[in-house]
């Protein structure tokens, strides 16, 4: 893992001789002071040390190259420094320019480096084209960004401070964090950024009641800890609130990333317990979260077991928060969705009779409201994606190739079903 400072370097102004220069300056970096000297580089090398670094690049066009670099690379060496290299990169403006600026200083960078820049000086846009970058270059090379450095130079100013913007950069961080969250449902990220965070910036989200509940949230989502999500996503909604009523700018406008994706699956009532309504709707909500994070292989295990859940809805005294209550499911949830992957004829529930007749009065009303030809059409085929997801394909020559497709289509017939079984009073 190296240790690079990288800096630009400019043409500076013209003066009166017709030559270009840079105006001599003290600077002063964490209430350091350096020698007189024109160029800003030299300067911050002087107060960090020489030592510091495994490698000194400064990027500059012919010209200022020509121009400039020999007598700064002279006082860099004269601070201690063992080596200045250098890249020449071109004057072409053009976005192909750009492009090109950026892969030659790429070229450069190795995984791991630990970067120290100097955005003072350079060829017009390129400090700013490069400093847009190393949000990429943190993703693609795992670089260390130590400092990110701007020379204040003011003439009328004994000693012109260098400004370390290295904070700054964060934002990409909380961007990306957030971005992973409401996407991806992936609260790592978000919290690794809070961690290493100082507290002056998006305090809203550095807050470790809040990270944690978000963890919570992705952690029950991921496992399709069904029954618990809802209230999980209470505690984070209600978390976000909270810290919108005094957050900055920035803070509010993550938070409310945040409060749009998961509001959908927080219930404003606290639930019964039954196969009711609110249940099934949380339930649909749940699903079309986990379809839009593209996380099919709990979105088909939801609607699998959403199927089990309608046939418990007249089931006496079924809960989903009680022991009992979950026993009743084992039974009589598993024998309703196998109702639908056989053929009338071919029912065969050896040992659990008494549960099939128990649940043909149910079975026969959703026919006569046609909720069981839209199940029965396509309930087997969701089944045999489930089973495929649960054996990770090898019973399969490969994984289906439309599993977003049929989600979303298993998901609407599911919704068509909520529809008829409300309109018929048998969901209340």
């Amino acid at each position: 893992m190296r240790k690079v400072f990288l800096s630009f370097l400019g043409m500076g102004s013209k003066k009166e001789n017709g030559l270009f220069r840079y105006d001599k300056a003290f600077y002063e970096l964490d209430e350091r002071e350096s020698g007189k000297t024109e160029f800003v580089q030299v300067a911050q090398i002087q107060i960090l040390g020489p030592s510091n670094f495994d490698m000194i690049l400064i990027v500059a066009t012919q010209k200022s190259y020509d121009e400039h670099f020999k007598e700064l690379e002279n006082q860099l060496l004269k601070t201690g420094a063992n080596e200045v290299s250098y890249i020449i990169i071109s004057e072409d403006m053009t976005p192909e320019g750009q492009w090109e600026w950026f892969e030659r200083i790429l070229n450069h960078i190795e995984y791991g480096d630990e970067l120290t820049i100097d955005l003072t000086h350079g060829y017009r846009s390129i400090p700013i084209v490069f400093s847009t970058a190393i949000n990429f270059l943190q993703k693609s090379r795992g670089i260390i960004l130590n400092a990110v450095y701007y020379g204040a130079y003011d003439k009328n100013r004994k000693l012109s401070p260098i400004i370390n913007m290295k904070d700054f950069y964060i934002i990409n961080e909380w961007a990306d964090a957030v971005s992973r969250l409401v996407e991806d449902a992936d609260a790592r990220k978000l919290a690794e950024v809070a961690e290493n965070t100082t507290d002056f910036q998006v305090s809203e989200l550095n807050d470790k009641e809040l990270v944690e509940s978000f963890e919570e949230l992705t952690e029950v989502v991921k496992n399709v800890d069904v029954n618990n999500i809802g209230a999980k996503a209470n505690k984070a909604i209600s978390l976000v609130k909270e810290k919108e009523r005094g957050a900055s700018i920035t803070g509010r406008l993550l938070l409310r990333l945040v409060y749009d994706k998961f509001i959908s699956i927080a219930t404003l009532e606290p639930a019964t317990g039954r196969y009711d309504s609110a249940y099934f709707f949380l339930q649909l909500e749940i699903i079309d979260l986990l379809l839009k994070h593209k996380l099919f292989m709990q979105a088909y295990t939801v609607m699998r077991e959403f199927i089990g859940s309608i046939g418990m809805i007249e089931i006496e005294k079924a809960r989903i928060n009680s022991n009992k209550g979950r026993k009743q499911r084992r039974i009589f949830a598993e024998i309703f969705i196998q109702m639908f992957q056989r053929e009338e004829n071919n029912w065969n529930f050896e040992g659990k009779e008494e549960k099939l007749e128990s649940l043909r009065p149910y079975y026969n009303n959703l026919k006569s409201v046609g909720v069981e030809k839209i199940l029965r059409d396509f309930t087997d085929e969701l089944a045999d994606y489930r089973n495929g997801f649960d054996h990770a394909w090898t019973a399969k020559k490969q994984s289906y190739s439309d599993i977003e497709k049929k989600g979303h289509t298993f998901f609407d017939n599911l919704k068509n079903v909520v529809h008829l079984l409300r309109e018929n009073n048998i969901l209340v």
